[in-house]
C-alpha cells in the first residue's frame, strides 16, 4: 500500500518531527491522526516510513519504524542551465523538470534575457517548487536550484565540475542535429543550455563552440524558454533512465 507523502530533513531515528506547510498538509488538509502511518523523503536520498505519534499545534511528531537511503548519482546526470524567463514561467519550467529527473538547474543571465523585477525569497520558492514537483513525483532526489548567474561565469564553471560532460544547446540552427541522431554513452553527465527568447549572442555562441556544445534542434517551430527546456529534459532523461533499465 502506498503511504501519503511528505518532505521532512533531516531523517533521523527514533523519532521526527514535521512542521509548518508539510504538518499543515498531514493534519489540516489530509486529516491524518495518531496512528497513521505515512512516507518521509528528505530529498537527499533517503526514504523511511513513519506513525504519528502526536499532533501538536504546528507539528506532528512522528516516530521512525524504518528507513533506507540511495547514493546520489554520480554518472549520467542531466545538468539544465536555462535562461530566466518571465514572471511564473521559471517556477514552472523548475516544476516540470523536477518531475521529469533533472539533477540540476541553473538559471541564467544571457545578454539578451530580459531583465527581471526584484521579487522577495525568489531562491525559496524555487526550493519549495522543487520539493513539491519532487513529493508528487515520487522522486528520491530534489534537484539543486542554484541562484540566478551570468552566462560566461556559469559555463566555465559547469566545464571545471564536469569535465567529461556533453554540452548540448538547444537551437533553431539548420545545422542543428535531433537528439536522437547523437545518442551518448551510458552513464555520460549531460549538461543542456537553453538561451532566452531573443537568441545568443555572437559571444556568447563562440564561447559555446569554444566548449564543444553540440547544437540540437528539437522542433521546426520556435519555442519559448520553458518549453524548450522541458522538451529537451524529457528526450535526456527519457532516454537515461531506458538505458538504465
Amino acid at each position: 500500500m502506498k503511504h501519503r507523502r511528505f518532505y521532512c530533513s533531516p531523517i533521523s531515528r527514533p523519532q521526527v518531527e514535521l512542521t509548518g506547510p508539510e504538518a499543515h498538509h498531514a493534519v489540516g488538509v489530509l486529516r491524518h491522526r495518531e496512528g497513521d502511518r505515512i512516507e518521509l523523503f528528505d530529498g537527499a536520498g533517503t526514504q523511511a516510513l513513519a506513525q504519528i505519534r502526536a499532533i501538536r499545534p504546528g507539528s506532528v511528531l512522528l516516530d521512525v519504524l524504518e528507513s533506507r537511503t540511495a547514493p546520489p548519482p554520480a554518472a549520467g546526470r542531466i545538468i539544465l542551465a536555462a535562461s530566466l524567463a518571465q514572471g511564473e514561467r521559471f517556477d514552472w519550467l523548475i516544476e516540470k523538470c523536477t518531475e521529469l529527473g533533472v539533477d540540476r538547474i541553473y538559471p541564467l543571465r544571457f545578454a539578451r534575457t530580459i531583465k527581471q523585477g526584484r521579487r522577495p525569497n525568489t531562491q525559496q520558492r524555487y526550493r519549495q517548487r522543487a520539493i513539491a514537483a519532487a513529493k508528487q513525483s515520487r522522486r528520491l532526489f530534489v534537484p539543486a536550484v542554484d541562484p540566478p548567474g551570468e552566462f560566461a561565469g556559469v559555463l566555465a564553471g559547469l566545464r571545471d565540475e564536469f569535465p567529461a560532460g556533453r554540452i548540448l544547446l538547444a537551437s533553431p540552427a539548420g545545422r542543428a542535429r535531433a537528439p536522437w541522431q547523437d545518442p551518448p554513452a551510458t552513464g555520460v553527465d549531460q549538461i543542456a543550455f537553453v538561451g532566452p527568447e531573443g537568441g545568443l549572442t555572437d559571444d556568447e555562441e563562440g564561447l559555446l563552440e569554444a566548449a564543444g556544445a553540440v547544437p540540437i534542434r528539437l522542433t521546426d517551430t520556435i519555442l519559448r524558454i520553458e518549453t524548450a527546456a522541458v522538451a529537451l529534459v524529457a528526450l535526456l532523461c527519457g532516454n537515461r533512465d531506458a538505458g538504465d533499465r
